[in-house]
């Protein structure tokens, strides 16, 4: 079963969305939400990137000193998905951190990486569209691919997103007998 109750990171996604009237989740705009927001992107430089692209970022944001605005340099020619991706965790950054990481210990940047990663998958995949997922399952088996097709993110968001709903991994949404269930593929 699905949780209930809504965590921190969630009504905060939750509270930047009730902005917006998006009528489905592939309405979802990322970029629409950062310049709403005041949020300028701007190509991240090639010395950030250059050579080995793992070893390099691909993107980062520094937050202005009022209000939540801020700077998103992203590394130019990201497929669309990885691009929206990467930008919904520097928007969460400069929405929920007011700082900068360049100085903060790995101690501390990974704590904000796993927040606004989590608020990420919350603003991307609310909880209203993935009802829509579960009314689908009801009648036909519905894989993490579909999921991730249906929301425009990756295999690996989706099932991170649905990981924070029912507290376990998820490969299949799917209904036997009436009842909607969830598989995890070994």
């Amino acid at each position: 079963m699905p949780k209930t109750k809504s965590d921190y990171w969630e009504d905060r996604a939750e509270k930047v969305l009730s902005h917006f009237q998006f009528a489905s989740a592939d309405e979802i705009d990322i970029l629409h939400i950062c310049k709403m927001y005041g949020i300028k992107m701007l190509p991240l430089d090639v010395n950030f990137y250059d050579g080995d692209i793992e070893d390099g970022i691909k993107a980062f944001s520094l937050p202005s000193a009022k209000g939540r605005k801020g700077v998103i340099y992203i590394q130019p020619g990201l497929d669309a998905i990885e691009k929206k991706l990467i930008l919904a965790e520097e928007f969460c950054h400069i929405y929920a951190h007011y700082q900068c990481q360049l100085t903060l210990d790995t101690h501390a940047i990974g704590k904000l990486e796993a927040q606004a990663k989590r608020m990420a998958a919350y603003l991307l995949m609310p909880r209203r569209f993935l009802d829509e997922v579960y009314l689908a399952a009801a009648e036909q088996t519905v894989l993490i691919t579909d999921i991730a097709d249906h929301f425009l993110v990756d295999e690996e968001t989706a099932q991170y997103r649905l990981q924070l709903e029912f507290d376990r991994k998820v490969d299949v949404i799917g209904s036997i007998g009436g009842k909607v269930g969830t598989i995890e593929w070994l």
